[in-house]
């Protein structure tokens, strides 16, 4: 019996995942990671403004009986 597709499949998933973390690491040196949250409200202005839902898609509907 031989080792050889073992210790491949070993090989590339060392090699692959050093690759990953060597991308990760150097994202953030270079700063790729700061100021995630600020892009994510670059939506919103005073039309819409943040924490305000805006959409009626789940509005509750008036034929429906409350079951308070």
């Amino acid at each position: 019996m031989s080792y050889l597709p073992l210790l491949t499949l070993l090989l590339v998933l060392v090699v692959g995942g050093a690759t990953t973390l060597l991308i990760l690491f150097r994202a953030d040196r270079a700063g790729h990671f700061r100021g995630l949250a600020a892009g994510a409200t670059v939506l919103f202005d005073e039309d819409e403004p943040l924490g305000v839902p805006q959409d009626q898609l789940y509005a509750p509907d008036a034929s429906l009986p409350d079951h308070e």
